[in-house]
């Protein structure tokens, strides 16, 4: 009989036809292919994602003539229509429908997958087609023996699904659009005066930009308390073995203290082992990756966005290289075929030979996590391809691919093992201890050396004395807690329950988008002046609402819709009954926030015109004036470059080269200043030229004579492998 397959995106249509038949396509427009297998009499229609959105109705459009509280309370107030290109995708879905018997969703198998395919496209086909029969193709790759074994064993439509994707979608509309308009008529004139249209505010969005508040409010209002540690260098052969007294660190009560020991000591020349302890440490492989998981890891390493990690894992899907992406799965189940996947491997170029060495040793199961979701297995790579593959697209993907790929295969690896060694040592009667960390057995570290920790160099201690090379005396300051990053974000949202797997990296980039938050550093968040205010104000009044706790509550109702506990208007209804006292508590306390608009307007209006400019590379390093903020590299639009302190009113400016393109070594400081190293890459002769300078000693050389900031021509320290050692 014939089947109308229908698919979330075109080139998961493509990809399902081909693998059912031999294919002809019928081209219904520019952007729209649809699929025949003619042979199986199966038409295979894509869509592209979502065709339908929730909008306000005709009587509630006017933001001036309609009151947003109706939004929550009057049914009528919100619709599903269709989006501005749909109309080719609906046309084809009637036409189609119209011809077959049979229906099948072929949408993405999760939830907002099953809310496009049964609640957007279905209602169409039903609608040609009254008598026509709905099943459901669940897919955890695009590869052909997966697609043929599933078309063979269609499942039932996950309707429970598709409801908590609607449910979601119903309740984000309500209460965005309610809120927002709200929330933006209470603003309007402030945001007149900072030429903003409106105040975005989402259930979800709203609570993680109140976390990112706090965490800034909380680095603010830091302050920064001294605190002295000793710490002594023992020679041992041709290494260094750092020592630190038991008794750091030594708070600013015990400054005194602190400095009659170093007095007491600084000039000893021995250290006497006391205790010398070893042990081996066995260290686990890592456990299968889920998104949550591959999202963490992939932002940590590759220290880009979230969502273009997730952008670069659903193409690496799409082009069958990597099973489905969204899964809650850290677990196989039992007959999972590893082996298939594994045999791959065997002639790669780069993981060839760690395979092999499996297979040898009969490694073939891999590491059990925590849970077995049911829809779909972990991340898992289906292809073995070198870097050099046209399949991967771009850089990113290379890296991406990379990265699961050697994870996946550190699954099955041995365990690693460490060498532990803890030294008790006694300088003139002051205690001092040591810990010594070196890998003995590299085990599955060798195919994902990115899950490594650092390791000290592998070497036993037999003395019963260490020479003691130097002892320090150093006053440091406590740090304030670090800015969030993609990572640490995605760690927060999973923890305390915002948004999904899928829609949190969107997330992260609606608050940049929509000027709420920016980048103040490589991957480092810092909420705008406009949304400081904005919460500041609005913790006044709508408290509640900010804390994770509401939303929180209910992604729990929506997982109860998914697990048929709760129906779909249930839950709705519930929301909204809630949401109605939270917007009712925001309405009645809102007149507290017009206070602060006249002092504010002029400060917000310039705040934002700068953060709105380019976001410049930071430094490490801190200022070598103020010693509080990081050194910026600023680019004029006359082309003119040099270092400025990120403090506006620190005056502080450092030189660097001219020419050539500037690289901060993030990872190594100048060992005579302390700064971070540049390194400095420029053409000459058609020939590439790279040195290394330190810009503190770069400027320093204007006011002494003898020293230009040259790495190459320092007298004592020389830059080898991009760190700055000490000559030999």
């Amino acid at each position: 009989m014939p089947t109308l397959i229908i698919s979330e995106k075109n080139k998961a249509a493509q990809r399902i036809a081909e693998a059912l038949g031999q294919v002809t396509v019928i081209n219904r427009s520019k952007y729209l292919k649809v699929y025949q297998i003619p042979s199986k009499n199966i038409y295979v229609v894509p869509l592209r994602g979502h065709i339908l959105e929730y909008r306000n109705t005709d009587q509630f459009k006017s933001w001036t003539n309609s009151d947003p509280r109706e939004i929550i309370t009057k049914p009528n107030s919100i619709d599903k229509v269709a989006i501005s290109y749909a109309n080719p995708y609906i046309k084809a879905l009637i036409d189609f429908a119209k011809k077959c018997d049979e229906c099948v969703i072929a949408t993405d198998a999760d939830v907002e997958g099953c809310n496009i395919g049964l609640f957007d496209a279905l209602p169409y086909v039903i609608k040609a087609n009254r008598n026509i029969k709905v099943n459901q193709l669940w897919l955890s790759s695009l590869e052909k023996k997966e697609i043929v074994s599933k078309y063979r064993n269609l499942i039932s439509p996950k309707w429970s699904w598709g409801e908590t994707g609607e449910a979601r979608a119903i309740i984000d509309a309500i209460i965005g659009f309610s809120s927002t308009r709200e929330v933006t008529n209470t603003f309007k004139p402030i945001l007149n005066e900072i030429n903003n249209k409106f105040v975005s505010i989402g259930r979800v969005q709203t609570s993680l930009l109140y976390l990112i508040y706090l965490r800034d409010r909380e680095i603010e209002k830091f302050i920064p308390e001294p605190y002295w540690t000793i710490t002594a260098n023992l020679e041992h052969k041709n290494y260094i073995i750092k020592a630190v007294h038991n008794e750091n660190p030594f708070i600013k009560e015990k400054e005194s203290e602190a400095k009659a020991i170093f007095q007491k000591i600084k000039n000893e020349k021995i250290a006497i082992i006391l205790n010398n302890t070893k042990e081996s440490a066995l260290i686990n492989p890592p456990t299968p990756l889920n998104t949550s998981k591959a999202l963490v890891l992939l932002t940590r390493i590759l220290r880009t966005s979230a969502k273009s990690v997730m952008n670069a894992m659903n193409s690496l899907y799409l082009n069958q290289i990597i099973s489905y992406p969204r899964t809650d799965s850290d677990k196989y189940s039992p007959n999972f075929n590893h082996v298939s996947y594994l045999e791959n491997f065997k002639p790669h170029m780069n993981y060839g030979n760690y395979v092999v060495k499996l297979f040898r040793g009969n490694r073939l199961k891999p590491t059990i996590g925590k849970v077995d979701a049911g829809d779909h297995p972990p991340i898992t790579p289906l292809v073995s391809l070198e870097q050099a593959s046209s399949k991967l697209e771009n850089n990113l993907q290379k890296k991406v691919y990379d990265i699961l790929a050697r994870h996946y295969l550190a699954l099955f690896g041995e365990k690693s093992k460490e060498l532990r060694i803890k030294l008790k040592l006694s300088i003139k009667d002051e205690l001092f201890s040591s810990r010594l960390v070196s890998l003995t057995q590299s085990g599955f570290y060798e195919i994902a050396p990115f899950l490594k920790k650092p390791y000290q160099p592998a070497f036993e201690i037999e003395a019963k004395e260490l020479p003691v090379k130097e002892i320090l005396l150093d006053e440091k300051a406590t740090q304030p807690p670090p800015h969030y990053t993609d990572t640490t974000l995605l760690k927060l949202m999973e923890k305390e329950h915002l948004g999904t797997k899928s829609t949190r990296p969107t997330i992260i980039r609606i608050l940049v988008d929509r000027k709420l938050t920016y980048n103040i550093a490589k991957n480092r968040f810092k909420i705008t002046e406009w949304g400081k205010f904005l919460i500041q104000e609005l913790i006044k009044v709508w408290l509640p609402f900010l804390k994770p706790e509401f939303t929180r509550f209910v992604e729990n109702l929506l997982e109860d819709v998914k697990e048929k506990r709760k129906t779909k208007e249930n839950v709705v209804s519930t929301v909204k009954k809630i949401f109605l006292a939270l917007f009712d508590k925001f309405r009645n306390e809102k007149n507290a926030i017009t206070i602060k608009f006249d002092s504010v307007k002029a400060n917000l209006k310039t705040t934002m015109q700068q953060t709105s400019q380019k976001n410049f590379p930071q430094t490490t390093s801190k200022c070598p004036t103020c010693k509080n903020y990081p050194m910026k590299l600023v680019t004029t639009s006359q082309k003119k470059r040099f270092l400025a302190c990120s403090d506006r009113n620190c005056k502080t400016y450092l030189s660097v080269p001219k020419t050539g393109r500037i690289t901060i070594l993030k990872s190594t400081n100048c060992l005579k200043c302390g700064f971070n190293v540049f390194k400095i890459q420029k053409r000459k002769n058609n020939k590439s030229l790279i040195y290394y300078i330190c810009p503190k000693c770069w400027s320093d050389s204007f006011k002494e004579e003898g020293t230009n900031g040259f790495c190459s021509n320092c007298a004592n320290y020389q830059i080898s492998k991009e760190q700055c050692v000490k000559r030999k």
